[in-house]
């Protein structure tokens, strides 16, 4: 059974005339009669009883009538689809990143472009900063908002957003009740960090609180900032983390913006350099979009 079968049929069913039928087909009248008889033949059953002087469907042309349109409208249907995920309209987009990340304005962002492209269906996987990037290579995620910039020339990266880090204290800590903090404040303290081998992130923490003048003491290290206000809450020490950890932080801990030169934290979009999906490039760019970037600016 083809496609044309089912539309002349469809339309002969409508018209009723062969020769109406064969107009709105833009044929001749004779292939439409071979159309017709060899899905008759297919079937095994007469669909049209033809007389000198009018045609009309048995009762198995009748029940078929339904059936034929049913699938017509199916294949349409399914073109759109494949138009849509073509287009970027339809389609799903894989998200590697972090809790603290999410935290710091990834988690609003994806919420508003599911707002305005409600078929895109997004699907986040938090991971360690190293995963992510591995991930994305080995194209099990799409895209992955990371605080450090992937090696590899398969990779690309756009800048995103930048974030201020600020130093995070228990509230009964001497400096708790300060408006800001040095750096050098905090050098009598015990510090809970992140493994600085864990991403280029933790390096740079690490190296600005060095190039302070001290080296830290340090009595925690964990793979995700999101596990530090814990271990700060529980008297582990003090810490330096992204601004957007405060958001949705609760418990006995103070955030205070380090002064005089405030650290800073890049958060990229890193993804593979070769054939983005059509709702990768849909996502990227209604990203930029929102973030007020040019569109391009690869690494």
């Amino acid at each position: 059974m083809r496609l044309r079968q089912l539309q002349c049929f469809v339309v002969l069913a409508e018209e009723l005339s062969f020769t109406r039928a064969a107009q709105r087909l833009n044929m001749s009248q004779p292939p439409l009669s071979t159309q017709i008889q060899t899905l008759e033949r297919e079937l095994g059953v007469d669909l049209i009883n033809r007389t000198s002087r009018k045609v009309a469907l048995t009762r198995a042309g009748e029940l078929f009538r339904q059936r034929a349109n049913n699938m017509l409208d199916q294949y349409e249907r399914s073109l759109q689809e494949i138009r849509e995920v073509q287009q970027g309209q339809d389609g799903m987009v894989e998200i590697g990143t972090t809790g603290s990340i999410l935290r710091g304005g990834l988690s609003e962002l994806l919420s508003s472009f599911t707002a305005s492209h409600p078929r895109i269906t997004l699907r986040v996987h938090e991971q360690s900063p190293v995963a992510q990037i591995n991930e994305v290579r080995r194209r099990r995620t799409d895209v992955s908002f990371n605080r450090s910039i992937p090696h590899g020339e398969e990779l690309a990266y756009e800048y995103a957003w930048q974030e201020e880090l600020v130093a995070l204290v228990r509230s009964d800590h001497r400096l708790a009740g300060r408006a800001d903090v040095w750096v050098t404040d905090l050098r009598d303290d015990q510090f809970v960090v992140l493994q600085p081998e864990s991403s280029d992130f933790a390096a740079y923490v690490m190296s600005y609180i060095v190039a302070s003048g001290y080296r830290p003491r340090i009595s925690q290290q964990v793979i995700d900032a999101q596990s530090i206000p814990s271990l700060v809450a529980a008297g582990f020490g003090v810490s330096i983390v992204p601004a957007g950890i405060a958001k949705l932080t609760t418990g006995p801990l103070v955030f205070l913006p380090i002064r005089p030169d405030p650290p800073h934290s890049e958060v990229y979009m890193v993804y593979h350099q070769d054939d983005p999906t059509p709702a990768l490039r849909v996502f990227l760019a209604e990203t930029r979009r929102m973030l007020g970037h040019a569109p391009g600016g690869s690494g």
